[in-house]
């Protein structure tokens, strides 16, 4: 039995994904059952009244950090972050970005995926980008139709927010 190439692609994409994911959150958990407090020495840097914990003028040097995070991760709602709210914070902050890229890699997979399984366009050579599932397509093709056909395609893709057609129209 064989399998299409959009099925293959999609195969492919879910593995990749998953190994990526798996050794991100396996590279922390071995961090701490070795003792190791991943995020000791940023706390350190950050504090500089060296009190052990973090104000909101403090914190405001990391600029992934936002206001309402402070508040979120303050547990004890002292105004400031322990180094356990501190390091909670930044395990959140690490996973929710890992799990965005992640989004944004299945999005580019499952796009270009459907553009190999289009018999018209699977010769073309279109670049497709993701950020945020926006979707930025490039590259050449022959007639205006061929660019309007990728750009349908792409906007039926689960994910897919939003796509700008950067693809040019060559002869």
């Amino acid at each position: 039995m064989s399998m299409s190439k959009y099925k293959q692609a999609i195969i492919f994409g879910s593995l990749l994904a998953t190994t990526i994911t798996v050794n991100a959150f396996a590279f922390d958990l071995d961090e701490v059952q070795n003792g190791v407090q991943p995020y000791q020495e940023e706390f350190k840097a950050l504090d500089k009244n060296g009190n052990s914990t973090l104000t909101w003028a403090e914190i405001q040097q990391d600029k992934n950090v936002k206001k309402k995070d402070f508040k979120a991760f303050d547990h004890d709602n002292d105004g400031t972050l322990s180094y356990e709210e501190f390091a909670e914070l930044k395990t959140q902050t690490s996973q929710k970005a890992i799990k965005g890229a992640m989004s944004d890699s299945w999005i580019t997979t499952k796009v270009k995926a459907k553009l190999l399984e289009e018999e018209s366009l699977k010769s073309l050579k279109i670049s497709v980008e993701t950020h945020k599932g926006e979707v930025l397509l490039s590259g050449f093709v022959g007639d205006a139709s061929l660019k309007a056909k990728a750009e349908e395609l792409v906007t039926g893709v689960e994910g897919v927010k939003s796509v700008k057609n950067a693809i040019v129209v060559k002869g």
